[in-house]
């Protein structure tokens, strides 16, 4: 009796001595559906996904003030903030959104239209979408949105967005 009980001591204290490393460990790998950890992509990740597996699978999860938008993460790269978020409907995923400060600019020109274009490029590859030119149209709405539609989902941003450009990414019904 005397030999199990020294055992699971043992046990007990090896398992008290590599947990806190195994934590940390966690910590410093970032989480897939993330900001830092895209992989195959974020639209990719959470399309579909009930508002509870988002939320347990998700870095952030905060509801942003009186919105139906939720923080799902935050990282600043090279002092540019970039803020995922969701907005849920039925309890699934309705829209997904990548939003930047977008600089400001005296007129929309095509000098904004192409930085427009740039930043959509880098948030396409963000949320694992690309579309060949014939799946995107230009609206004439708010100076100019960009609609890009595949067979089940659309991404949408505007070229003269005001101080944040956004790419947000959602079903079609």
């Amino acid at each position: 009796m005397d030999r199990i009980k020294t055992v699971l001591c043992w046990i007990i204290l090896a398992v008290i001595l590599i947990l806190p490393q195994t934590a940390g460990a966690q910590r410093i790998i970032p989480a897939d559906g993330s900001l830092d950890s895209a992989g195959d992509g974020l639209w990719n990740y959470y399309r579909g996904k009930s508002r509870t597996v988002v939320k347990r699978q998700a870095p952030l999860y905060e509801k942003i003030g009186d919105s139906k938008d939720y923080l799902l993460d935050y990282k600043k790269i090279r002092g540019v903030e970039l803020y995922l978020t969701a907005e849920f409907k039925n309890n699934r995923l309705a829209k997904l959104q990548i939003l930047t400060p977008f600089p400001e600019y005296d007129a929309c020109n095509k000098d904004t239209k192409a930085m427009a274009k740039s930043f959509a490029e880098v948030g396409f590859a963000l949320m694992g979408v690309s579309f060949k030119s014939s799946q995107c149209k230009q609206s004439n709405a708010n100076g100019g949105t960009m609609v890009c539609t595949a067979e089940d989902h659309a991404c949408v941003y505007r070229l003269c967005p005001e101080k944040n450009w956004a790419l947000a990414c959602s079903e079609l019904e």
